[in-house]
């Protein structure tokens, strides 16, 4: 063999080898980044059926990837943002994403994707965005997505993904919004997860949760949604929630939640919606929740322990309530014409339909 034709041998297995996802060298695309950028990006077009997609504009072309459908890239060529939302992706993630480097938001929701998520996903240290919701994923959800670090939004919701919530995730120290709804995740909620000091998202609901609701989770002074609905978690509230005043919206419904409503509740002055039906709470209403002034939804039905008059100081603050649920308890409404005005006015109510007794303490 001719020493040119080996020259040339040599230099495409170094070519081929620099875009290896199995590459010995740290960083596989140490020699060609823009090209082994293209050759993920053809990977993940070969992986789910692109020439299918609804729009594959120049996708395994020889353009520029910046003017490849969905493709940023950077003043380098180097691919920033992948955007194929809703565009009929159907098969698997190739673990080849793993090797775009500069990769800040991965955006592939609303798709069809089938199998595991990539445990290389966690080798994309600039990401910020990865959006894998409303797919048909399944397996687990890989504890390498804990390396992350500059990782601001993770959607998982609405798959088939199975196993427990990695406590890995609780490294992910810029993240912001967490959304596993929707899934069929089993074990605890992490305590790790009270790390998460920005986070102002955290949606849990629909899934097979057990155990207890951390206390911890009361330290995510940034929280604004805790939505924890329709799992299997038990024990009582913990009080330390109401040490979250940013809260907007808790939602704790079709639990096995025991024990009476924690009185710090009424603390948080912020809060919009607080659901708790359907689960075995017990007790009096406590007085302290006339505090909620911003309430528009409380839903408490389906609690057969609760009992005794719903507070008459609910009339006094909650100007802005809209919905209020109370069927299926021992609640009833205290014989006093201004609160019966008032509940009257609310929108939407469904009660009991049980006038407290003269005896009854208001």
């Amino acid at each position: 063999m001719s020493r040119v034709v080996l020259t040339v041998l040599a230099a495409t297995a170094i070519g081929i080898a620099s875009c290896a996802p199995d590459s010995a060298d740290p960083d596989p695309c140490v020699l060609d980044t823009v090209g082994c950028d293209r050759v993920a990006l053809e990977a993940l077009y070969d992986a789910t059926r692109g020439a299918r997609w609804t729009d594959n504009t120049n996708w395994k072309t020889s353009r520029p990837l910046e003017e490849w459908y969905g493709v940023t890239t950077n003043s380098t060529g180097r691919v920033t943002s992948i955007n194929l939302v809703r565009n009929d992706l159907r098969g698997e993630i190739p673990k080849d994403l793993g090797n775009l480097s500069s990769l800040q938001a991965l955006h592939l929701r609303d798709n069809s994707l089938t199998g595991e998520i990539p445990r290389e996903l966690g080798n994309l240290s600039n990401l910020e965005d990865l959006y894998l919701n409303r797919n048909r994923l399944t397996g687990e959800i890989p504890k390498e997505l804990g390396n992350l670090s500059s990782l601001r939004n993770l959607h998982l919701n609405r798959n088939r993904l199975t196993g427990e919530i990695p406590r890995e995730l609780g490294n992910l120290s810029s993240l912001e919004r967490l959304r596993l709804h929707l899934n069929h995740l089993t074990g605890g909620i992490p305590v790790e997860l009270s790390k998460l000091s920005h986070l102002l998202f955290l949606h849990l609901g629909s899934n097979r949760l057990t155990g207890e609701i951390p206390k911890e989770l009361g330290n995510l002074s940034s929280l604004e949604d805790l939505h924890l609905n329709r799992n299997r978690l038990t024990g009582e509230i913990p009080k330390e929630l109401g040490n979250l005043s940013s809260l907007r919206s808790l939602l704790a419904a079709a639990n096995g939640l025991t024990g009476e409503i924690p009185k710090e509740l009424g603390d948080l002055a912020n809060l919009e919606g607080l659901w708790l039906l359907g689960n075995d709470l017990m007790g009096e209403i406590p007085k302290e929740l006339g505090n909620l002034s911003n309430l528009t939804s409380l839903r408490l039905n389906d609690n057969t322990g609760l009992t005794g008059p719903l507070p008459l100081v609910l009339a006094d603050s909650m100007t802005a309530l809209e919905i209020l649920y109370y069927s299926g308890t021992g609640l009833c409404v205290p014989d006093d014409a201004d609160f019966e005005r008032w509940l009257a006015g609310v929108f939407d109510h469904a009660g009991t339909g049980v006038a407290c007794s003269p005896s009854t303490p208001q």
